[in-house]
């Protein structure tokens, strides 16, 4: 027992040691285990320095607005009558073409015989109305106004009747739906049946009741009759005796006699028992008869009301047939009405829509007729001239060449026109643009008077969520093609505070950098993310200068390995 107690004491040493133990190397490397718990946060030093956020670029620059002369028609080219780079006026000739009917102008043709040709089988398929073909030809068509008028009218009284059949069937269902609740109405008498079967089934039983106590009356008084005969031997029998016999023999013939007497009293009894039984039963009946014949006259009551009801009924859906017919009558007629006023409003559709057909077609065949004869008249001794005083900066056909309608012949940098330049850039430097702000030319002294402003700020159409379009506008002794090196923003300034873009954060109570502030305790040095509200005044693409409750000598946190929050204990790169 002592080695046992022995035994379970050095348990316990050796448990309390190695607890001991443990707890000691927790808090020596405590502070190491909740360092690695922590986020790692890379800094940085706020400076003094310059930020430059003019955004530089390259782009082609392009003409502002050119004027492509074009031939609406394939035709061969005689002769070009200018040359690239020479100034021409409005009306000056540039083209001169070759006569002949051109592909357009036979394509013209064959589109007036199709035209004409398709105008012809309309008028021979039997659906068109000679009458009204002849009208549309000299031009007497019915106006738009009129025809709406019309279609209006017919969907106005086709509305009214489609109207006035919903009313006349919905009037049918509701003298239907009359009829059958008038047909099912039936006064119920079965609780009067019932009632009078009752009555009458109590008083049966009563009846019933009282002949067995009639017959129980009856026995008794043959009883009665039975001892009074008795009763009247025993008294002759004692009679006789009483005078001469001996004395055993009278009170024998005594004993009888009173024994007599007895049964007759005791008959008596029961038979006036019975009479009363019988009595009583007889008043129960009369009492059950009342109660039946008043049930009997309740049931003949509502049997002769069950039955005027039904005469009523019937006379009432008598009636309602007849107004049923009368409705049906009605419905059938609105019903016809509404398909009258349906053809009547398909016939006019029809014909409005015939004459549309037809008013289209002619009209077709006209202008057809007008493009022949225009295509006509250009093909001999035509040219081609210039709209607008310019430069000819192309030509792109040689006498022989046959035009191509949708293909410039020439173009032409209109006078006084400008010139426009773009490129692209990110979002964020975008936002340091804005409209109207001036540009300037990076090798300036190769061009004179030359000057470039922003005009539009664009999604860049080959990354519109991250990047942005600026377009310039150039003016000065430009051409188009030229390449140019643009700078647009604001100028370099020197400034106390800088920190990089990536430490700049922004939340609903605006824009903020976190510092890393050091704080000393009993397992060593802790660092501790804390808030300072900035202000941004000027950024480029890597660095912004701020304003805020700031020093110059902190650091600021740059990059984390998990989210930080205001507050939250950090730990720094070995």
């Amino acid at each position: 027992m002592d080695n046992e107690n022995r035994k379970k004491r050095e348990w316990v040493k050796t448990a309390a040691i190695v607890f001991l133990s443990v707890m000691l190397v927790l808090t020596f490397f405590s502070n190491t285990i909740m360092n690695y718990s922590l986020p790692e946060a890379a800094t940085q030093m706020v400076r003094s320095g310059t930020i430059t956020s003019k955004i530089r670029g390259t782009g082609v620059v392009e003409s502002g607005e050119l004027y492509n002369v074009e031939v609406t028609e394939s035709r061969k080219v005689a002769s070009v009558a200018v040359k690239e780079g020479q100034q021409v006026a409005q009306g000056d000739v540039i083209l001169y073409l070759e006569d002949q009917e051109s592909e357009e102008l036979q394509a013209a043709i064959e589109m007036l015989e199709s035209l004409q040709a398709e105008y012809d089988r309309e008028l021979l398929s039997g659906t068109v109305d000679l009458s009204t073909a002849e009208r549309v030809e000299k031009g007497k068509v019915i106006s738009v106004e009129e025809y709406q008028k019309q279609l209006a009218a017919a969907q106005e009284a086709y509305a009214a009747a489609s109207k006035k059949a919903e009313e006349t069937g919905a009037w049918v269902k509701a003298i239907e739906d009359q009829i059958s609740m008038s047909s099912q109405v039936a006064v119920d008498i079965s609780a009067e049946e019932k009632a009078f079967n009752e009555a009458q089934l109590a008083y049966n039983n009563i009846a019933l009741e009282v002949e067995n106590r009639e017959l129980t009356l009856h026995r008794a008084q043959e009883a009665v009759d039975a001892a009074l005969a008795r009763q009247e031997a025993a008294q002759n029998a004692y009679d006789g005796v009483v005078s001469g016999g001996d004395a055993d023999t009278v009170t024998a013939a005594r004993q009888r006699l009173e024994e007599a007497n007895k049964k007759v009293a005791q008959a008596l009894t029961s038979r006036d028992a019975a009479q009363q039984s019988v009595n009583e039963g007889q008043a129960a009946l009369d009492v059950r008869k009342k109660a039946m014949n008043a049930a009997q006259v309740v049931l003949n009551t509502a049997r002769t009301n069950a039955e005027n009801a039904q005469v009523e009924s019937n006379a009432i859906v008598e009636n309602l047939n007849k107004q049923l017919a009368t409705a049906r009558y009605n419905h059938s007629v609105a019903e016809t009405a509404v398909q009258e006023k349906r053809e009547a409003l398909d016939e006019l559709i029809a014909k409005i829509g015939l004459e549309m057909n037809l008013t289209q077609k002619i009209e077709a065949i006209r202008k057809q007729e007008d493009v022949v004869a225009k295509l006509r008249e250009k093909s001999i001794g035509a040219t081609v001239t210039a709209a607008v005083n310019g430069t000819v900066t192309s030509i792109n056909v040689i006498p022989g060449q046959s035009t191509m309608p949708g293909t410039p012949v020439a173009v032409i940098q209109p006078a006084g026109k400008g010139f426009t330049l773009s490129f692209s850039v990110t979002n964020e430097q975008a936002k340091r643009v804005s409209v109207g702000d001036p540009a300037e030319l990076v090798n300036s002294w190769w061009y004179s008077d030359l000057t470039a402003k922003v005009i539009s700020i664009r999604p860049d159409p080959s990354n519109p969520s991250k990047q942005k379009q600026l377009t310039f506008e150039l003016t000065g002794d430009l051409m188009a093609g030229q390449s140019l090196n643009l700078s647009v923003g604001a100028k370099s300034a020197n400034y106390d505070l800088i920190v990089p873009n990536s430490a700049i954060r922004e939340d609903n109570n605006g824009k903020f950098v976190l510092i890393v502030e050091q704080k000393s305790s009993p397992l060593g040095n802790r660092y501790q993310a804390t808030r300072v509200d900035v202000e941004v005044l000027a950024t480029d693409d890597t660095q912004s200068a701020v304003r805020g409750a700031l020093e110059g000598w902190e650091n600021v946190i740059t990059t984390s390995t998990k989210p930080i929050e205001a507050g939250q204990l950090i730990r720094l790169p070995d």
